[in-house]
């Protein structure tokens, strides 16, 4: 006679939990049932706490097949909502080691056979008088892990209950940092990049529990405490509760094969709980080398009418500094930030490159080009030979780049050659000033230097200083003659402290004074 048996699955007494059931029916054949008289509500477990289940052999009509370990077929047990055995550092932090957690079905002690990552197999052969006990153990703290039975019967309830798994106890701590390089070890000097803390178990879950926490580092003496944004997590204690990140920002530089920076994290409750980073590079992020394009090299610039203009250009790299484009937080891709390079043009005599005269280039110094009219080509030449008579000099041009920070000189070194004359035309003069002025230095804040414009009238004795807002002098950058027209000189302030510092020009009887900002 043809019967159709079930094999049904049932509450065990111990740690169980009502299961799942699933089977083939059919002549000779059973399947895998749930007790559906064995209600309870969703399961709770600590990861790596085992959970059993009872599994029981029935016919269509609720009896036991006590012989189901001869007559009866293997049946599959899917493990859903969990991806612990799939989980590794590629899917997670990277400094999380490969594989951290995992998830295991076993009967009497001994794993059964694994289909698949989330599969396992029964055979009939583990059932005795009708009945097997299954246990599941899973280390990540999934919820709503439940298990089902293939092959199905539309009849049967064959979905188990779900099991949701908590982390455990803190153990360790996940600390880590968003890198601005790949491979990802790299950060750049004096800009912010985030710190992620995490406490977890010992599964490497994380855990909502609340932990004092204390940070240290290699080199504990090395981040920024200036810049608005920064969080100063070496001052003492905090309170840590599930993923917290912080901005920070490292001040010396620590390239390979120095030792890099690292930072830790521990328990201030116990010392022995902590995570520390990866070793990470600590980087200088000069403007990109760049080339000089025209004038070209040797030049030889007739100076005709004062309106006529001479357009000075060079390259602009793309990117122009190495710290361009970087997402500064993992939680917020949209945010990229970006350096600004900015260019100041710079003419100095050929033979000692020391008298100089600097000028930012077009766009406040961001584009890649200068337009001078000869007008002004002509005072400039007259302020680099120091002789109002000088009818032609040889000058050397070049330009600086700089992200507010490191200064990248453009190639080639020294610079274009370039010969100024004004013998074809003697009626050329430069536009005179009507007015002493000063204007705002720029960059502004700066470290360490930047660049001070000016106007004068006629010849005659200047002096530019500067003085701390105490009113004492600090540095003197120019005293004696000067000619009329339009100045540019650098302020070097490596010497200065960060702060706030008056510069006063004293010029034909008057005096002006503005503020800068020195900021290291």
């Amino acid at each position: 006679m043809n019967v159709r048996h079930l094999l049904s699955l049932t509450i065990g007494l111990s740690m169980c939990v009502a299961m799942l059931q699933a089977g083939q029916g059919g002549p000779g054949k059973g399947g895998i049932a749930i007790n559906a008289n064995a209600v309870m509500g969703d399961i709770q477990r600590l990861v790596g706490e085992e959970v059993c289940f009872t599994l029981t052999a029935k016919d269509e009509n609720g009896n036991v097949i006590r012989s189901w370990d001869q007559i009866g077929n293997p049946v599959t047990l899917t493990l859903s909502n969990t991806d612990a055995n799939s989980d590794s550092s590629t899917q997670s932090w990277n400094a999380d080691p490969d594989g951290y957690s995992w998830a295991v079905l076993k009967h009497d002690g001994v794993e059964l056979a694994k289909i698949s990552a989330t599969e396992w197999s029964i055979p009939n052969t583990d059932f005795v008088d009708g009945m097997a006990e299954v246990c599941l153990t899973c280390t990540k703290a999934d919820t709503g892990v439940f298990i089902t039975i293939t092959p199905t019967l539309t009849f049967l309830n064959q979905v188990s209950q779900s099991v949701d798994f908590v982390a455990d106890e803190i153990t360790n701590y996940l600390v880590d940092i968003t890198s601005a390089t790949s491979p990802e070890d790299g950060v750049y000097l004096l800009r912010p990049y985030e710190l992620i803390v995490v406490p977890r178990d010992r599964y490497l879950n994380f855990s909502d529990k609340t932990i004092r926490t204390r940070f240290s580092a290699r080199f504990p003496g090395e981040f920024d405490q200036n810049q608005p944004g920064l969080a100063d997590i070496f001052s003492g204690e905090v309170f840590i509760q599930g993923m917290t990140n912080y901005l920070i920002a490292s001040r010396l530089l620590r390239e390979k094969p120095i030792e890099p920076q690292y930072i830790v994290a521990y328990s201030s409750d116990d010392f022995t709980v902590q995570g520390q980073t990866d070793p990470f590079e600590v980087l200088s992020h000069a403007p990109a080398p760049f080339a000089l394009i025209d004038p070209p090299d040797h030049h030889i610039m007739n100076l005709t009418m004062s309106v006529n203009v001479q357009d000075f250009t060079w390259q602009r790299p793309n990117p122009p500094d190495p710290y361009w484009d970087i997402q500064v937080s993992r939680f917020d891709q949209t945010r990229l930030v970006s350096d600004e390079v900015r260019y100041t043009w710079v003419l100095v005599d050929s033979i000692s490159l020391t008298r100089a005269q600097r000028i930012p280039s077009n766009g406040n110094g961001l584009n890649p080009d200068l337009s001078l009219t000869h007008g002004q080509m002509w005072g400039l030449l007259q302020a680099i030979s120091g002789q109002a008579s000088t009818r032609s000099y040889q000058c050397v041009w070049y330009v600086e780049a700089t992200d507010g920070l490191f200064t990248t000189q453009s190639d080639p070194t020294p610079g274009h050659h370039i010969t100024l004359t004004a013998d074809a035309i003697s009626s050329v003069k430069a536009p005179q000033p009507e007015f002493v002025t000063l204007s705002q230095n720029y960059p502004n804040p700066f470290n360490p230097s930047t660049t001070i414009r000016f106007s004068t009238t006629k010849r005659s004795q200047v002096s530019l200083k500067v003085f701390d807002l105490l009113g004492g002098e600090v540095a003197t950058i120019h005293s004696g003659i000067m000619a009329a027209g339009e100045h540019s000189v650098l302020f070097d302030a490596s010497k200065l402290r960060s702060g706030v510092y008056m510069y006063r020009l004293e010029a034909e009887g008057k005096s002006l004074s503005r503020r800068m900002v020195v900021m290291k």
